[in-house]
C-alpha cells in the first residue's frame, strides 16, 4: 500500500516538475506567485477562524 502511495506521488511530481520546467520564465513566476497567494490566503483563513471563536 505505502508503495503504491509513493508511485503515485514521483509520477505526479515527474509530470508537474515536467510541466513547471516547460514553461517560460515568467509564468513560473506567475506560477510561483499564485502559490504564494494560495498559501497567504489559506493561512489568514486559518488563523482569523481561530481568533474569532
Amino acid at each position: 500500500m505505502m508503495e503504491s502511495i509513493k508511485d503515485l506521488y514521483h509520477q505526479y511530481s515527474d509530470r508537474i516538475l515536467q510541466w513547471y520546467d516547460g514553461l517560460e520564465v515568467l509564468y513560473q513566476y506567475g506560477v510561483l506567485f499564485l502559490l504564494i497567494v494560495i498559501v497567504f490566503f489559506l493561512v489568514s483563513f486559518f488563523i482569523l477562524s481561530r481568533i474569532t471563536k
